[in-house]
């Protein structure tokens, strides 16, 4: 059944995709059987079939092609605008996990955030629960995306300083919802993105550790996110250094709150320290259950930038003898052990070529500045790995960052600069031994016309012919 409330958009159907995954399915299959619920803004069928099992589900959406869908699928849908929700319609909990970007009809009034949580909190009632997804306008996500609008032209554009109510911090977005009279239970960073994010991890805990385990998630979430992608500069380097350095939450692409509408502490939905991802399942726990060390492939490039040699062995032989099928961006090195940062993920038996693309394509320096090709350089890796066979080069694959092209670009530059001296050095030199030799030359045809130099010349032939008549009559 559709509901027409104002605002609807009968020709607009939504271009970016809804909210979605596993984490997200997992997060509202806590919410009380038997509850009335909306659903505000585009979310995946999935996510709405998961979250209807036992459960009234109502959808809000603006588009009309989009409602008729829903409908179509036995869901009771409100179409229009969040500004035309008047609020006599009350519900348990509200579930806003794409936000409040795509909530408003164009055509109609433009809610900023804080007026939409409101009219979201209206709709909700007494100790309802409240699962809203803030996208972080400075995140990872932005920061390495070569399409975030900086120019007019975009309706995602917005003039510089003009950043809109949305609270550009975690610990802003809880305070502003206590602000609205709502209590905040669950707080969480996801990583690595608002519409499908594939790992939660709570404000204390990015604070307080482990770092090195929880860098390394972030980086291969965003690594997975960005799979033969173009971007400005590789997020699994911006990543983990955002969390290892304590900014984790600050840079995470987007919060997920849980609020309740009540005075009483009712964790109706709890949001553990860590959720990710793992091999199609959801695993939680505190972040003290994850593996600790370092990441292989952050300690590999460290070494080859350093040109620390033995640094280099050391990790390669580890590696191959410990976890000879692993990517080194899954495997923790914690003092002599290598361990699987993710078990569930596949094998990959051809990770050191995989690491040798890295190291070659990625434009970092290493100890050997003669090696000019991929397979030369798998060939020295292998050896300095101690592998009996060096393994097939394999096709570049991952980020497709331009910043890591044009740090190869320069270290190409500097090659040629450095070809180009030596070749202007040897130029010099050849020069100089042409005109040393040209003097020689001259000075030979000038003593050769000399009579001094006829007669030792026919002396020396002399000397030459009695030498030999004495050798031939000794023999």
């Amino acid at each position: 059944m559709i509901r027409m409330i104002g605002g609807e958009m009968p020709e607009y159907a939504e271009e970016h995709p809804p909210a979605r995954g596993l984490l997200y399915r997992h997060l509202t299959s806590r919410l009380p059987a038997g509850a009335e619920v909306l659903v505000a803004g585009p979310h995946d069928v999935t996510l709405l079939a998961a979250l209807s099992d036992g459960r009234k589900v109502t959808c809000l959406v603006r588009s009309q092609p989009d409602a008729k869908a829903l409908s179509e699928q036995g869901y009771t849908v409100l179409c229009g605008s969040l500004a035309k929700l008047t609020g006599d319609d009350q519900f348990d909990a509200v579930v806003a996990l794409d936000g409040t970007a795509r909530l408003c009809s164009p055509e109609g009034p433009q809610l900023d955030w804080t007026e939409s949580v409101r009219t979201l909190k209206r709709a909700l009632r007494p100790g309802g629960t409240l699962l809203l997804t803030v996208e972080n306008e400075l995140g990872v996500h932005r920061l390495v995306d070569t399409g975030t609008p900086t120019a007019p032209g975009t309706s995602q554009w917005r003039p510089l300083g003009e950043f809109g109510t949305a609270p550009g911090r975690a610990d802003r977005l809880a305070a502003a919802l206590g602000a609205e009279g709502m209590q905040v239970s669950g707080l969480a960073a996801a990583w690595p993105s608002q519409s499908e994010p594939t790992l939660l991890v709570t404000p204390e805990t990015l604070r307080y550790g482990p770092l090195d385990a929880l860098a390394a998630l972030a980086a291969a979430t965003v690594a997975d996110a960005y799979q033969e992608k173009a971007v400005l500069s590789d997020p699994r380097r911006l990543a983990s250094a955002a969390v290892r350095r304590g900014l984790g939450a600050e840079l995470a692409p987007a919060w997920i709150a849980v609020a309740q509408l009540t005075t009483r502490s009712a964790n109706v939905v709890p949001i553990p320290p860590v959720s990710h991802l793992s091999g199609g399942t959801i695993v939680e726990g505190s972040g003290h259950l994850l593996p600790t060390g370092r990441l292989l492939e952050e300690l590999l490039l460290t070494a080859a930038l350093g040109h620390d040699l033995p640094a280099l062995r050391r990790l390669l032989t580890g590696w191959m003898t410990a976890a000879p099928d692993a990517d080194a961006a899954n495997v923790l090195v914690d003092g002599e052990r290598y361990i699987l940062l993710d078990p569930n993920r596949p094998e990959q038996p051809d990770a050191l070529a995989r690491f040798a693309n890295t190291l070659f394509t990625g434009g970092y320096d290493h100890p050997w500045p003669a090696v000019t090709d991929v397979a030369r350089l798998l060939e020295v890796l292998a050896g300095a790995a101690g592998v009996s066979s060096t393994p097939a080069v394999v096709p570049p694959s991952g980020t497709d960052s331009r910043r890591e092209r044009e740090q190869q670009l320069e270290a190409l530059r500097r090659q040629l600069a450095d070809a180009e001296a030596r070749s202007r050095f040897f130029e010099v030199e050849l020069e100089k031994r042409d005109a040393e030799l040209g003097r020689a030359k001259v000075q030979i045809a000038a003593f050769s016309g000399s009579l001094g130099f006829r007669a030792a010349k026919a002396g020396l032939g002399l000397a030459r012919q009695a030498r030999n008549s004495l050798r031939k009559g000794r023999s």
